[in-house]
């Protein structure tokens, strides 16, 4: 009723705060999606005010994250979430791991707690040589194993606790070198090498290069 009131003045932009804050999941994400057509059929600027991250990259052409009453970064969802600019950013849009890090003098390998000596692949342009940065990973970037992988980068851990999440389940696992465990996504079905683990297991995690972000430690915290 309140979405009809407003849209029969036939108005340039439409102002939603919190629109489906009351609602229900279910209900919510059913909501999402009236949303999202009805923008496209009327063809007007939508404005929503959320504090539901998936909320906002769900329903947004472009999403601006504001902290202390100002923009520090406007971007597409995807570039929102795949390329933070801060670690505030990087923490409040969905879940992420952050590891403390120092560049070497060179510039291009950084010393990362937890995983070592990492090559930056041009990560770090425009930081300091020398200077202490934050590395992050998400949790769907990490993949576990069994046994150890081929090759180098792989990192050894031990399986502390697991969430079940449906499809997915969010594993915690413990590595040398950091003290509060990792956060790993990883499907729940039947054959995966998460599946069945006990807790306790020694385990092993591997990620692609091009998933770690770098970030200055400048105006750092979430």
């Amino acid at each position: 009723v309140a979405l009809a009131r407003a849209l029969i003045l036939k108005p340039k932009v439409l102002l939603l705060d919190e629109p489906l804050g009351a609602l229900d999941k279910q209900l919510r994400e059913a909501m999402q999606v009236e949303l999202r057509l009805l923008q496209r059929e009327l063809g007007i600027t939508f404005v929503l005010v959320t504090h539901d991250q998936e909320e906002a990259l769900t329903l947004s052409d472009r999403v601006a994250v504001m902290a202390n009453g100002r923009v520090v970064q406007v971007d597409t969802p995807a570039g929102l979430y795949d390329n933070p600019k801060s670690r505030l950013v990087a923490g409040f849009v969905g879940n992420m791991n952050f590891f403390d890090a120092r560049l070497h003098p060179t510039g291009t390998v950084a010393d990362i707690q937890g995983l070592g000596t990492v090559p930056l692949n041009g990560r770090a342009t425009g930081l300091a040589a020398g200077a202490g940065i934050t590395a992050a990973l998400r949790p769907e970037a990490l993949v576990l194993h069994r046994d150890k992988p081929q090759g180098a980068g792989s990192i050894p851990g031990t399986l502390r606790t697991r969430q079940y999440l449906g499809g997915r389940q969010m594993l915690l696992v413990q590595i040398d070198g950091r003290a509060a465990p990792v956060s790993v996504l990883q499907p729940s079905a039947r054959g995966s090498d998460a599946a069945e683990l006990a807790e306790g297991t020694a385990v092993w995690l591997t990620y692609p290069a091009d998933a770690l972000v770098i970030l200055e430690n400048a105006g750092g915290g979430t």
